[in-house]
């Protein structure tokens, strides 16, 4: 089974990879601590293209993050079944993706 990770890519700029689902998103939060809010008031984006699964408990972690990030946060290259649920749940004026 693969192991899902958040990792800094450079200035402004998080990579997500892994399956993002119930078993994994409790490890993502507390690994998401502190790189939210490691580059201040600048926009942050987080590439989302090498994730190779998501669930609802996924994108409800996707949702948590933006609530809690101090500046704007964009996902990107959001993988299509995420998409499928973002438009099920009517989020896409929600979630900013990229």
């Amino acid at each position: 089974m693969s192991e899902a990770r958040i990792t800094r890519e450079g200035p402004g700029r998080l990579r997500l990879t892994g399956p993002v689902d119930t078993a994994t998103v409790p490890g993502l939060l507390r690994a998401s601590r502190g790189l939210l809010e490691a580059d201040g008031d600048g926009a942050l984006e987080i590439d989302l293209g090498g994730v190779t699964r998501m669930d609802s408990a996924g994108v409800a972690l996707l949702l948590d993050w933006q609530r809690d990030a101090p500046a704007g946060l964009r996902y990107g290259n959001p993988p299509d079944q995420m998409r499928a649920i973002v438009d099920f749940c009517g989020l896409e004026d929600i979630l900013a993706l990229a």
